[in-house]
């Protein structure tokens, strides 16, 4: 059920940048949108600092050290900093994931967070649920909907509708509201001051209770982190993709070129590829001599192996865009952008998702494999090597 939730969440943020309109792509070491700024497309930043004080008329997503926005968003939020701080004049939904994220402004539906620690400022109004995952995690706001997820440390002092929640530690302070049930998975009593107002159900479900005992306890936090991992993964390897598409841009697209017109070729290639090299690897280790070739060659195979997915998301994202801009030059970004989105989105399905992974390996190492090959061989012909 988890993984649905995840599936769903992240094909939204496709829906969301997939081209319906134009798309604004920045980069750089600090950027700002100007509150007299308004920019109509939807806007992907890449920086070590990010500021949108302006008005954006789509959704944003943004990636860098610090994120802050406090100006109007009349689409959604998709974020990953170290440092996130919304409050916006306005929002549809926010995904984000950091080490300290605090929202605060009024956001017309949902919210999705991840990070060490959460924030729900006194001026935050969430029109719908709000989805945790963290270490520590503090309400102080108004959520008209639920609260669900898993922390390590939960206080809540604000307004919410129902809450079910797995916590190390829960304290509901005086003067918090619950309009609904409060669930609490712990293996400590929650602290409930006096002049909380709960007015459905409160129930504490102990992870003993379920038969599962420390490993119950320690799920959450470790699918947590597995996730939390996927997605600093995630996020760079979309920087890693953006830095080559910058410097190699021809070559990339010498790359996709071969791939779209050999592709059962390429998946020759990366199979022999994905065989041969570690054979040859593990026989010139054991040959004295070739040591050196032998680490030359891990190096080789351990970076065919982390660009597979890079070369075959801008395949497959140029296609996606196809379906919706049937003439004129497509942006190598925006490609790769929606393409990398995709394949981790389908990396999360069960099974189907194992499939995928193999074959983008395949795909992806032969097409490399074969276009450096096929550049080569041009290169020779020219005689500049």
């Amino acid at each position: 059920m988890n993984k649905l939730k995840w599936v769903v969440s992240m094909l939204f943020v496709v829906l969301l940048i997939t081209p319906g309109y134009a798309i604004t792509l920045r980069s750089g070491d600090v950027l700002e949108i100007a509150e007299d700024e308004v920019i109509d497309d939807d806007l992907i930043l890449f920086a070590q600092s990010i500021d949108i004080k302006g008005k954006v008329n789509g959704d944003v997503c943004a990636f860098a050290q610090e994120v802050k926005v406090s100006g109007e968003i009349e689409g959604s939020i998709f974020s990953g900093a170290a440092t996130i701080d919304i409050d916006a004049k306005r929002v549809k939904t926010v995904w984000a994931m950091g080490g300290n994220i605090t929202i605060s402004g009024l956001i017309d539906r949902n919210v999705l967070l991840f990070g060490g620690s959460l924030l729900i400022d006194d001026n935050a109004r969430i029109s719908k649920d709000l989805i945790v995952y963290g270490g520590k995690f503090n309400v102080k706001g108004d959520i008209s909907g639920e609260i669900k997820g898993g922390v390590g440390k939960f206080v809540m002092s604000g307004k919410s509708g129902d809450i079910n929640i797995n916590a190390g530690e829960t304290k509901i302070k005086s003067g918090a509201q619950i309009s609904g049930d409060f669930v609490l998975e712990s293996a400590e009593e929650p602290v409930i001051e006096e002049g909380a107002v709960i007015t459905g159900e409160t129930k504490l479900e102990k992870p003993e209770e379920k038969g599962e005992g420390i490993l119950f306890a320690i799920a959450p936090m470790l699918a947590f982190f597995i996730m939390f991992m996927k997605i600093v993964m995630f996020i760079a390897k979309v920087i890693v993709g953006v830095i080559i598409i910058a410097l190699f841009k021809n070559f990339v697209r010498k790359v996709m070129d071969t791939f779209i017109s050999k592709p059962w070729l390429s998946l020759g290639w990366g199979f022999l590829g994905f065989i041969v090299i570690p054979i040859a690897v593990m026989i010139l280790f054991a040959i004295l001599i070739g040591f050196p070739i032998a680490v030359f060659g891990t190096y080789v195979y351990t970076i065919l192996i982390y660009l597979s997915s890079i070369f075959v998301a801008l395949v497959v994202g140029e296609k996606i865009i196809q379906l919706f801009k049937k003439e004129g030059e497509i942006s190598l970004y925006v490609s790769f952008i929606i393409g990398i989105i995709v394949l981790f989105v389908l990396g999360l399905i069960p099974v189907l998702g194992f499939i995928i992974n193999i074959l983008v390996l395949l795909f992806g190492m032969g097409m490399l494999l074969l276009g450096s090959w096929n550049l080569l061989k041009e290169m020779r012909e020219k005689k500049l090597i």
